[in-house]
């Protein structure tokens, strides 16, 4: 009897954990809706400012649409710096950060390295693995392109505040942080891992971005888990989207690389992201046995 009573209080507590990560999940995607309106009654400040004509100020706000790629990565940019803010403060009222916590420990020479390996190698390993399977299915990357689309077709300002830093430190403060840590209340921490990447995933909005979100999530929240911060997985999720975009530059696009290149470059990915995860992976045996 005493069991079925605790098992029907764990479920309670399971369901009472879920939604309040799923009310989060809505909150951000509200934020963007906020975001969107803020950006609209910004052109239209602007507009008044500046004494447009009533034809004029309607004509810019056609344009400010979601096909302009400036308009839309400014949306995503107040809606990170609205959401991190919200997100911050539930992540530093966390119920398993450790207290004092010991930084010198958590970013030690190691920790950082196998966080620069890891980033930097996973990147490299799927944006060569995506770029040749472009070839073989594209009408699979139509929604994927169209994104990607957006941050090319941008000001270079914006995008690069916005992929390289904000938008990568909130999304942990959201995911790897609130997220996560009302999931670990009442989950295994694998299991809890495992809802917060496939919600990483939905967040995206479109499949090929969302299957390999989902593994980057699952990574970076095996990462918070071993290294105690949510430093360290921040640090990956910005030189992850650094080395996209850097690659994007530099390799305009990747049409121009031969399929040798494209190749060595994920064999040297998958060395690096393999050796990042071994190491992650063998952190968090560790920690699991103490």
């Amino acid at each position: 009897m005493e069991q079925r009573t605790e098992e029907k209080n764990w479920r309670i507590v399971r369901n009472r954990v879920c939604i309040r990560a799923l009310l989060i999940f809505l909150g951000i995607i509200l934020m963007q809706m906020l975001a969107y309106m803020l950006c609209v009654f910004g052109i239209m400040i602007y507009g008044v400012a500046v004494g447009q004509q009533t034809m004029d100020l309607f004509d810019n706000l056609a344009k400010a649409d979601m096909r302009n790629g400036t308009f839309v990565i400014a949306i995503s940019l107040v809606s990170a710096l609205l959401s991190g803010i919200w997100c911050g403060i539930l992540y530093r009222r966390s119920d398993w950060r450790e207290r004092p916590f010991d930084y010198h420990a958590a970013l030690c020479g190691k920790n950082i390295l196998s966080a620069a390996v890891t980033g930097i190698g996973g990147c490299l390993f799927l944006q060569m693995f995506l770029s040749m399977l472009a070839v073989w299915i594209p009408e699979a990357f139509y929604s994927y392109n169209q994104v990607m689309g957006n941050l090319t077709d941008s000001d270079m300002m914006i995008t690069v505040l916005y992929v390289l830093f904000v938008g990568p430190v909130t999304e942990e403060l959201i995911f790897r942080g609130a997220i996560l840590d009302r999931f670990y209340l009442a989950f295994p921490f694998l299991a809890a891992n495992i809802l917060q990447a496939v919600l990483f995933g939905v967040y995206h909005m479109n499949l090929i971005q969302g299957l390999y979100a989902f593994g980057l999530g699952f990574v970076l929240g095996l990462v918070r888990y071993v290294s105690g911060s949510i430093l360290l997985p921040a640090l990956i999720h910005i030189l992850f989207n650094t080395t996209s975009y850097m690659t994007d530059y530099l390799f305009d696009g990747q049409e121009s690389l031969p399929i040798g290149a494209f190749a060595v470059l994920a064999l040297f990915g998958a060395v690096l992201l393999f050796l990042g995860l071994r190491y992650w992976w063998g952190g968090f045996q560790k920690k699991v046995i103490n």
